[in-house]
């Protein structure tokens, strides 16, 4: 079992911050406070991994997405901001 979970990212991995910070950054979310101090972002909701999907692709090349995006949804990440406001603090 641990092999299998060897490529798969968690908030266990040594990587997890880092996709994080990617995630919230301009290639990923990008996760501004606007003018009033409210917080804004990108995200087109539903089952959309797009964001997560390209920064997997280009930083994580070790990592299996769709495993990665099945452990995600099991900790109910479904779009991109719900990966960073549900799986992120999961653990």
């Amino acid at each position: 079992m641990e092999n299998k979970m060897k490529n798969v990212l968690t908030p266990q991995h040594k990587e997890w911050e880092k996709f994080c910070e990617l995630l919230q950054g301009p290639e990923g979310g990008d996760f501004k406070r606007n003018s009033e101090g409210k917080f804004t972002w990108r995200c087109k909701g539903n089952n959309d991994k797009t964001y997560a999907q390209k920064i997997l692709k280009k930083y994580f090349p070790y990592i299996d997405i769709e495993k990665t995006f099945e452990y995600f949804e099991r900790h109910n990440g479904y779009c991109d901001c719900e990966i960073l406001f549900n799986v992120d603090i999961e653990e």
